[in-house]
């Protein structure tokens, strides 16, 4: 009688040991360090225009964008930074600024960063597709927009 009844407790404690296992939020999935790098050439120079976002899992983010060297690490100056708050839906991250400085010139690719200048637009926001498992962000050109293709955005940390 003991033995018949092993199979039955052994199921019954399987059954009831199982925890339900809560699948990570998108915030916390996203969260991390996106990094993007075009390389140019100019008057003889080669540049890289870096591009980064970082999204926190509070629903806020930081993006930098500066020049180096091709190949290195050293910023020699930068094109614009702006913080604000993202929010996911659809497979897409919509990123909404609120403080925006740029360099508000278009002859030159960077400058110190205390020299960029404060844009007061209001309501301003970007797309992105989130693709890749959370690993890469790529850029959604606005309906009625003229876009070249972009280089995705990869996810370092």
């Amino acid at each position: 009688m003991k033995t018949k009844l092993l199979p039955l407790v052994s199921l019954f404690l399987i059954i009831f040991s199982c925890k339900d296992v809560e699948e990570p939020s998108p915030n916390s999935r996203i969260e991390g360090k996106y990094v993007s790098t075009v390389e140019i050439e100019t008057a003889g120079d080669k540049l890289d225009l870096v591009n980064t976002i970082e999204l926190n899992s509070d629903g806020t983010f930081y993006s930098e964008n500066y020049t180096t060297e091709a190949g290195k690490d050293n910023i020699l100056g930068y094109r614009s930074y702006y913080n604000g708050t993202y929010t996911i839906a659809d497979g897409n991250v919509k990123l909404e600024w609120q403080d925006y400085y740029t360099m508000n010139t278009f002859d030159i690719y960077y400058l110190p960063k205390a020299d960029l200048i404060l844009t007061e637009d209001e309501g301003f926001y970007l797309d992105y597709a989130i693709e890749e498992d959370y690993t890469q962000l790529r850029f959604l050109c606005p309906p009625y927009a003229n876009c070249t293709a972009s280089t995705p955005y990869l996810k370092i940390n």
